[in-house]
């Protein structure tokens, strides 16, 4: 059984810290939950490894999937599937018209 090992070079680390950095998954901001800093760091390794070598590549990928990290960030099991069901509160209803 072969296997192909690939090296990070530390200007790969360099560009995938960077990259970690400009959507906000920072490890002294994710102090408080370091699971999305985990995450994101697994992510963005995993799809470099994988072929995505690119900043903008890489960066899309990490928004599309787990979007930008800070304060504004909605947590996973969100409002979405509720409103699906119940439909939107009459204060947002407004805003959609």
């Amino acid at each position: 059984m072969s296997s192909t090992i690939r090296h990070i070079s530390p200007s790969d680390r360099e560009m995938i810290r960077s990259v970690l950095n400009e959507a906000g998954y920072r490890a002294d901001v994710l102090v408080d939950d370091p699971r999305f800093f985990e995450t994101a760091t697994l992510l963005v390794t995993k799809l470099f490894l994988a072929g995505v070598e690119s900043r903008s590549g890489l960066a899309a990928k990490l928004e599309s999937q787990l979007g930008m990290a800070g304060k504004h960030r909605q947590p996973p099991g969100s409002q979405l599937g509720r409103y699906a069901i119940q439909g939107l509160p009459v204060e947002l209803q407004r805003l959609t018209r």
